[in-house]
């Protein structure tokens, strides 16, 4: 090989049985494209880390969003419904609104008549308090319209 590194190719011939062409390190671009290679794929991976996990703000923004949502909303219940639950609705809220990744929210229900849900994330430590105000409307042939009232509180419940 020769020492002048200006007459080095870019891409050389892979020595490891393939007729495949890699970068040349001896060739300063080669080197640079291989530099180049690593910084990148480290840099995706941290994107695609980071694109994962919910950050407190976006929970926060997530939360009052799918409140402002569900806030005035209706839903038609039959007149013997003794209990609804509006887990999935929020969950399904909070996924709509596009904040954070579309996974590892949790809603559970923290008093069962009076429709009171915490919201976390699994990479959060921020926790949420939704309360659910139902106003029922006159039955009308064994079925019901309720618009909901909701409101947020930045903490647990």
């Amino acid at each position: 090989m020769s020492t002048d590194n200006n007459h080095e190719p870019v891409f050389v011939r892979s020595k490891w049985g393939t007729s495949r062409y890699v970068y040349n390190p001896n060739n300063p671009a080669g080197l640079a494209l291989i530099v180049l290679s690593v910084l990148f794929a480290i840099g995706g991976m941290y994107s695609m880390r980071s694109s994962s996990e919910w950050s407190e703000d976006e929970l926060r923004e997530a939360v009052h969003q799918a409140a402002r949502t569900l806030d005035d909303s209706s839903t038609s219940q039959t007149e013997w419904t003794v209990h609804v639950d509006y887990g999935p609705r929020i969950r399904d809220a909070i996924a709509r609104t596009g904040a954070g990744p579309r996974y590892g929210v949790d809603v559970s229900e923290v008093e069962d008549d009076a429709h009171v849900y915490e919201i976390t994330a699994d990479d959060a430590d921020a926790a949420h308090c939704m309360t659910i105000t139902e106003a029922p409307e006159p039955i009308v042939n064994h079925y019901r319209t309720v618009r909901l009232n909701v409101s947020v509180t930045d903490r647990a419940c």
